[in-house]
C-alpha cells in the first residue's frame, strides 16, 4: 500500500518521537486536507462503501466480496464496458440491457472530494437514467481521477473528449446508508444507490 494510503487508514504510525505536533495560532487559517482524504471522507460520510486497491488483484478479490454478499446468487452483471469486465474477470454473464440485474459495474470519468460524488457520463451509463440503473453500483476509478469541485470535474471531460463532449454527465451523490439522518432523508428517493468505490493506484 501507498505510504499515503497507509497514513489515512492507519497501517502505519510514525514512532512518537519521530511524531511533530503541528500547532497553529488562532487566527491562521485551517489546514487543508489532501485532496484524497477529503473525498474518502466526504464519500464515506455520505453512506459511499471506499475500499483502496494495490492491485488490480485487490480489485478482483473485492468484487466477489461484495457479490458474496447477497443473499442470492447473482446470474447477471450490467456493464457497458466489457473491456472493464474481463480486467476483472468476474465471471458473470454480462448485460447491456437487463437493468433489474443486481449489480452494475462501470469505471467514472472522476471523483469529486467538495461532496464525495462521483462524475459519469454516457460511456459509462449509455442513455440510462441514475433512477433505472441496479441497485448496487460499483465504480472503478484511478488516483488521477481527483477532481477538487464538480466543475472542475467538467473541465476535465471538456477537455479529454473535446472533439466528441460525451452526453448524459451527471454525478452520482445519493448513497443508500443504514444510518438516516435529516440531510439524506431529505434525498432519499428512487435514484439512492449502494455505491461501492473501489480505488486503484494506476487504474486507466
Amino acid at each position: 500500500m501507498s505510504k499515503f494510503w497507509s497514513n489515512i487508514f492507519g497501517k502505519k504510525t510514525a514512532p512518537k518521537e519521530e511524531q511533530v505536533e503541528d500547532v497553529r495560532g488562532p487566527h491562521m487559517p485551517l489546514k487543508e486536507l489532501p485532496i484524497e482524504q477529503t473525498f474518502a471522507q466526504n464519500f464515506t460520510a455520505c453512506g459511499g462503501k471506499f475500499v483502496y486497491c494495490e492491485t488490480l488483484q485487490d480489485a478482483k478479490d473485492t468484487f466477489l466480496s461484495i457479490v458474496k454478499e447477497y443473499p442470492t446468487e447473482i446470474r447477471e452483471l450490467f456493464c457497458l464496458d466489457p473491456v472493464l469486465a474481463k480486467k476483472l474477470d468476474v465471471g458473470i454473464t454480462l448485460t447491456k440491457t437487463n437493468l433489474n440485474a443486481k449489480v452494475m459495474l462501470c469505471s467514472c470519468e472522476s471523483i469529486v472530494a467538495y461532496d464525495g460524488s462521483i462524475v459519469v457520463c454516457e460511456r459509462q451509463l449509455g442513455s440510462n437514467k441514475l433512477a433505472d440503473l441496479p441497485e448496487t453500483l460499483v465504480v472503478i476509478a484511478g488516483t488521477r481521477q481527483f477532481s477538487k469541485t464538480v466543475s472542475e470535474g467538467l473541465k476535465s471531460i471538456k477537455h479529454r473528449y473535446a472533439d466528441n463532449i460525451p452526453l448524459n454527465i451527471t454525478s452520482i451523490k445519493q448513497f443508500k446508508t443504514d444510518v438516516m439522518s435529516d440531510e439524506n432523508y431529505m434525498n432519499y428517493g428512487s435514484s439512492v444507490k449502494e455505491v461501492y468505490l473501489l480505488l486503484l493506484e494506476d487504474f486507466s
